[in-house]
C-alpha cells in the first residue's frame, strides 16, 4: 500500500478539503493526482534542466554503468521517445574518450550492446592502471 507521509499528507488533506469547499470534484485518477503533485512539488525548471542535461550527457568521473543509469533515468523522466540510433549516439558521445574510441570500433546493434562493451573497456582500462579509472578522481596519466 502506498500512502503519503509527513508534509505530503498535510498538503493532500488541505487540497481535498479546499476542493470540497470550493465545489470542485474530487481527484479520481492517478494521472490527475500525479499532475497535481508535479505542480506542487516539482520546480518549474526541473524538466528544462533535465533536457539540458540530455543535450550533452557526460560520463565524467562516473563509471559507465552509473552514467548509463543516469542518462536512462533522465530520458524516462522527460519521456524522450527517439530513434534507437539517436539514443546510441547520445550515449556514445557522452562516454569518456578513452572508452568511446574503443567502443566505436566494435559492432553493435542495440544500446545494451554499447553499454556492455563500454563496461568491458572500462574494466580493461582499470586493469592496465590508468589512474582515472582506478580512483575516480578525474585525473589521467599513463603509468611508466
Amino acid at each position: 500500500m502506498i500512502e503519503f507521509t509527513d508534509y505530503a499528507i498535510v498538503w493532500w488533506d488541505k487540497l481535498v478539503l479546499s476542493r470540497r469547499r470550493d465545489g470542485e470534484r474530487p481527484v479520481e485518477t492517478w494521472r490527475e493526482m500525479k499532475a497535481l503533485m508535479r505542480k506542487r512539488f516539482v520546480p518549474s525548471h526541473y524538466y528544462r534542466d533535465l533536457y539540458q542535461k540530455l543535450q550533452r550527457p557526460m560520463q565524467g568521473s562516473k563509471c559507465v554503468e552509473d552514467y548509463y543509469k543516469e542518462m536512462e533515468m533522465a530520458m524516462v523522466r522527460v519521456d524522450v521517445n527517439e530513434d534507437r540510433e539517436a539514443t546510441m549516439a547520445r550515449f556514445l558521445n557522452g562516454l569518456n574518450k578513452e572508452i568511446a574510441h574503443v567502443v566505436e570500433l566494435q559492432h553493435y546493434v542495440e544500446l545494451e550492446d554499447i553499454v556492455h562493451m563500454a563496461i568491458k573497456v572500462e574494466r580493461q582500462l582499470k586493469q592496465k592502471g590508468i589512474s582515472k579509472y582506478n580512483t575516480g578522481s578525474g585525473s589521467s596519466y599513463k603509468p611508466s
